[in-house]
């Protein structure tokens, strides 16, 4: 039963509007596997907590304890927005994390599939949220689309306005999403892409979405960024690089990353961050393009790691190109950021 609580209580978070209609059907459904007494005492909890739920966004908030409250994230991450966008933006972060995720969907194949759903500003990308989901299912399972936010377009762009051909490496590629991307906007200019990730789930995902959706362009690749061999996989014109990150460009979706964050384990992602951008860096060719990209708003995640590297021995090869960013509360898609670099020797 307390599962069923915590569930329904989430969803009064996510959605304060529907309350009724949640409690309503929270309690049924515990009303059919347990006691009458219980199911009481799950109706009188639930409508306290949509009550102080309804009395908390009438409340006034004047700082990052009350923002915290109100909109259920860790005081310190919120200190860190505030520092970093402002109180107001820091606020709209933090509702935005809290509104339901919209689903959207980037036609890969036929005509059918660019027919479904409904249209966005982000083209080619189509929003399926209010589609019959058994044709958006119908569709996936053909290959004909693939779900992804238009948000993860911003990295693999900067390739497609840039490149001239060649090799792509798509570095912690897994599910495969940006790859897709890439194949679908470039198409015969690419002479290869080789999707990379570790050995494990992840890659077994990946290798599965390349078989449906991919094409003899793409290969998939399980191997650890670090032990890749400049002499073995040869330099790329172009090369990816999504980093591990705090998500937090994408916690609409993630609800529970935001709990499991901590300033330590930022500071460990940042480190790690440079590491592996250093260590892509290695395999670009002259003149070809490096992409460091996170799915995450944090400014030292984006802009700090990329300075950095420019700071660096192996950064001074390469010359700052462009930076794109993704505020959610602004763009309205999930939040991101990537910065494009071009080597020079």
């Amino acid at each position: 039963m307390w599962a069923a609580l915590l569930v329904a209580s989430y969803e009064l978070m996510a959605n304060s509007e529907k309350s009724a209609q949640i409690v309503d059907h929270a309690v049924g459904r515990i009303g059919k596997k347990f006691s009458k007494s219980e199911k009481a005492l799950a109706n009188a909890v639930l409508r306290k907590v949509a009550q102080g739920i309804a009395e908390s966004k009438e409340a006034i908030l004047s700082d990052s304890s009350s923002m915290a409250v109100q909109y259920s994230h860790p005081i310190w991450l919120v200190d860190r927005w505030i520092e970093q966008f402002g109180f107001e933006d820091a606020t709209s972060l933090a509702r935005w994390n809290q509104e339901e995720p919209d689903i959207y969907f980037l036609p890969l194949e036929s005509a059918k599939a660019a027919e479904l759903g409904q249209s966005t500003e982000w083209e080619p990308y189509r929003k399926g949220s209010d589609t019959n989901w058994s044709e958006l299912a119908e569709a996936l399972q053909a290959g004909f689309i693939y779900i992804q936010n238009p948000g993860a377009r911003l990295a693999p762009n900067l390739i497609v306005k840039h490149f001239d051909g060649g090799r792509i490496l798509d570095l912690c590629a897994a599910p495969g999403g940006k790859s897709f991307y890439l194949e679908k906007m470039l198409g015969e200019s690419i002479r290869e892409i080789v999707s990379v990730d570790l050995p494990g789930p992840r890659f077994e995902r990946l290798l599965t979405n390349v078989k449906r959706f991919g094409s003899g362009r793409l290969t998939s690749l399980a191997a650890d960024l670090f032990e890749l061999d400049e002499k073995e996989q040869g330099r790329f014109e172009a090369v990816l690089l999504d980093a591990p990150c705090s998500n937090s460009g994408v916690l609409q979706k993630k609800p529970d990353a935001k709990w499991r964050l901590s300033p330590e384990r930022i500071s460990e992602l940042i480190a790690l961050q440079f590491r592996m951008l250093t260590k892509a860096s290695e395999l670009v060719e002259k003149n070809g393009l490096l992409v460091y990209s996170t799915c995450s708003v944090d400014v030292e995640e984006n802009d700090g790691v990329v300075n950095r590297f420019l700071e660096s021995e192996m950064g001074r090869r390469f010359r700052l190109v462009e930076r794109v960013a993704s505020q959610p509360w602004i763009t309205g898609h999930d939040g991101a950021g990537a910065t494009l670099l071009c080597r020079q020797d």
